[in-house]
C-alpha cells in the first residue's frame, strides 16, 4: 500500500517537473530524524541562493556568447 502511494506521488512530482517546477523529495530513512518542515524551509533559503546563482551564471554565459557573434 504505501509504495503504490509514493508512485501516485511521484507521479505527481514527474507532473510538476513536466510544468518546470524544481521538486525535491526526501525519504523519512534520508531525513534520519530530522524534522521535515525544518529541512524544507532551509531548502527553501538556500534553493533561492542556488537559483540566484545560476540565473547571474547564466546570464553572464548568454551575454559573453552574444559578444563573440557580433
Amino acid at each position: 500500500m504505501i509504495m503504490e502511494d509514493f508512485s501516485k506521488i511521484a507521479e505527481h512530482l514527474r507532473a510538476l517537473e513536466d510544468m518546470g517546477c524544481s521538486v525535491v523529495i526526501f525519504t523519512q530513512e534520508e531525513l534520519r530524524g530530522a524534522n521535515p518542515d525544518h529541512v524544507a524551509s532551509r531548502l527553501i533559503e538556500l534553493g533561492w541562493e542556488v537559483i540566484d546563482d545560476l540565473v547571474d551564471t547564466e546570464d553572464k554565459i548568454e551575454e559573453e556568447w552574444n559578444w563573440s557573434i557580433k
